[in-house]
């Protein structure tokens, strides 16, 4: 009897996960981002929700829940029923540096989601506000030198903040950080003056780059970009600063895997169609796409580093 019940649990088990990857999705899903409406990982969101109502045939909609990091989106998500109707266009920043830097993280980035698809590398540009002067980044290197200067990020701990210290630490360099709740509100305020300089991804300063609004200067990268070929890279300029940061899709932990792959392979064919490669890349960004195994191994092997790293940075979130 034992076990006839043991196989009768399997069969129904298996019936479930058949049944739901038929019907799924069968209502419209959610796709959280935790940046404001405007910056990179909106427009990623977008491409991607738009990508999955084609293939799957129900609306995929884009909810912004920005602050704290990128924290208080990522949490949500992480709380949210794992059904496949609440998920995630995490970031690199909220994924595993908010959990290494916090003092008490609400969340795990790992072991509490289900990674689905890494969509695009994005690597961080510096750009100077149009009050500064300085043409390249000697040039910034000696201005900052001899007068105070501000750098703006998209909050602590993330990727444009890293950028920061780590320029710092490499040039001899003094700068105050200034973190906002997104590159949206950076952008209006080095526009503004009231910022010098910043670390930002490359997908939300290309816009700005390309008009002539702001000057870039520097590429924290391993290889210049095919969106602005002429800058170069901080390597190439002997400073060690190869930050930037990726987006991916998510889901809460525990989400049949059948659903998982039904996502997957709606996007990867999607982002797989050589116009929307093309779009994303002029874009400024890279498009990586990771399955879910490697894009789980990838995690874990940015959070081992970010830990390595902040021993010498010594960054804390309260």
């Amino acid at each position: 009897m034992k076990i006839f019940l043991r196989c009768l649990a399997l069969i129904v088990a298996f019936l479930s996960q058949s049944v739901l990857a038929q019907t799924y999705p069968n209502k419209p899903v959610k796709v959280i981002i935790t940046y404001p409406v405007g910056g990179p990982a909106d427009q990623i969101a977008r491409e991607l929700a738009m990508g999955l109502t084609q293939n799957l045939g129900q609306s995929f909609v884009v909810e912004a829940k920005p602050g704290a990091s990128g924290s208080i989106g990522t949490a949500f998500v992480a709380k949210a029923p794992a059904d496949g109707y609440t998920l995630l266009v995490g970031a690199g920043a909220p994924q595993t540096a908010f959990p290494v830097f916090s003092a008490k993280s609400p969340y795990d980035g790992i072991t509490e989601f289900s990674p689905v698809l890494m969509i695009v590398d994005v690597p961080n540009v510096m750009v100077v506000a149009p009050h500064i002067k300085a043409k390249n980044v000697k040039e910034f290197i000696e201005l900052a030198k001899t007068k105070p200067m501000t750098y703006a990020s998209t909050g602590t701990g993330s990727s444009t903040h890293l950028a920061g210290e780590i320029f710092q630490i490499e040039t001899k360099t003094k700068l105050t950080h200034a973190p906002y709740k997104g590159a949206a509100p950076v952008m209006t305020d080095m526009l503004g003056g009231h910022v010098d300089v910043s670390f930002l991804n490359l997908s939300a300063m290309l816009p700005h780059i390309q008009s002539g609004r702001l000057r870039a200067i520097g590429l924290t990268a391993s290889a210049r970009s095919k969106a602005l070929p002429d800058v170069p890279t901080l390597t190439e300029l002997g400073i060690k600063d190869v930050t930037g940061s990726w987006y991916g899709l998510l889901a809460p932990a525990g989400t049949p895997e059948s659903v998982i792959n039904t996502l997957y392979q709606a996007a990867n064919q999607y982002f797989s169609q050589p116009e929307v490669r093309a779009r994303i890349e002029a874009g400024g960004s890279e498009l990586k796409l990771l399955n879910p195994q490697q894009f789980r191994a990838a995690i874990i092997q940015e959070k081992a580093e970010l830990t390595e790293l902040n021993k010498i940075l010594k960054l804390r979130i309260e």
